[in-house]
């Protein structure tokens, strides 16, 4: 299911998406009447890579202009995912509630070895939500 069908479909969770962000947009910040942000997909094929997805990661809340100009010049998908990583906690939870998901969690390696350690947290992403918090 794409954004646009997942908006009309669930339209009490986009707006409680929405609400989760504060009515804010989460590019400058400014607030807006619920009805003009937009949630705007991170890149719909990494979505389709990983088996159990934490949603929150792959959506921004924006305002109309942001939305435009995340298109009209594509903004780099590093640059949109600094944006998600430093959503703040309470509305990252809120967000995964809302969306039914839940980070992954990590299992060290068996090995006490620091290195392995780090390769597998890089590996799994789970080293984002080590330096992030969740």
């Amino acid at each position: 299911m794409n954004l646009q069908e997942f908006e009309r479909v669930n339209a009490v969770k986009s707006r409680l998406l929405k609400l989760a962000a504060g009515g804010r947009c989460e590019h400058c910040g400014e607030a807006y009447p619920l009805l003009l942000l937009v949630i705007h997909e991170i890149d719909p094929r990494s979505r389709a890579e990983t088996a159990c997805p934490d949603l929150q990661k792959e959506v921004l809340i924006l305002c109309p202009d942001c939305h435009f100009f995340f298109h009209a010049r594509p903004v780099e998908e590093s640059i949109q995912r600094e944006l998600v990583r430093y959503r703040p906690k309470e509305v990252k939870a809120a967000m995964r509630r809302i969306l039914c998901t839940r980070p992954r969690t990590y299992v060290p390696p068996e090995t006490g070895d620091p290195a392995a350690i780090f390769a597998e947290m890089f590996a799994s992403g789970a080293l984002d939500l080590c330096l992030n918090g969740g």
